[in-house]
């Protein structure tokens, strides 16, 4: 009986070692800003159809810019180029597993409006919506804020991450700084109001 409770004891303490050390040696599953292509002039616009560093303009244009203070990095991304526009990219998740999402936010003080504004879907579902107003701010200052949401995986093995600009002009918000973790790896919220649920 001793035996049996040693070895009992032992395989459960071994379990215990293996999952709290796994998610230490697993990687983010997105852990850069706008930082690809390295740009060699101050900003490059994308269109509809086009794709950069492993995002993908879905709608409108947006600029890849280095004119600016940057949160990380030296480029990050105005979601309105010429216009509002959008970028994507799908993400490989688990099911039924929660990940968290941070990113950066500011916004292109160089034209109107004063509060520029976008938005973030995960599977085309809302997670974020967010303002920023560039009073006060300028390009050596662009007062970067850090948002984050959560989102649980229900049904599918990827999941589409898309940041949309939805203000009107041409000098929109700007976006920097996107991370992705899984809850393997990160503390994630007790509260199941603070998780979106993705189909």
């Amino acid at each position: 009986m001793k035996f049996r409770r040693t070895t009992f004891l032992l395989a459960l303490s071994t379990a215990l070692v293996a999952l709290t050390a796994s998610p230490a040696s697993a990687a983010p599953v997105l852990a850069n800003g706008f930082e690809e292509p390295a740009l060699g002039v101050e900003f490059f616009g994308y269109v509809a159809g086009q794709s950069f560093g492993g995002w993908t303009v879905t709608t409108g244009s947006v600029d890849l810019t280095t004119d600016w203070q940057n949160a990380e990095g030296r480029q990050s991304l105005d979601l309105n180029g010429s216009g509002p526009g959008a970028v994507a990219r799908t993400l490989p998740t688990q099911l039924l597993t929660t990940y968290k999402v941070t990113f950066a936010v500011a916004g292109n003080s160089e034209g109107p409006p004063t509060v520029k504004s976008g938005r973030v879907t995960v599977n085309d579902q809302q997670v974020d919506a967010f303002t920023f107003d560039v009073t006060g701010k300028s390009n050596g200052n662009m007062g970067w804020t850090y948002r984050s949401f959560y989102f649980t995986n229900l049904l599918n093995s990827s999941a589409t991450l898309k940041f949309a600009g939805t203000s009107p002009q041409a000098w929109g918000a700007v976006v920097d700084d996107v991370k992705v973790d899984s809850c393997l790896l990160i503390l994630c919220p007790a509260s199941a109001s603070t998780v979106n649920r993705i189909r």
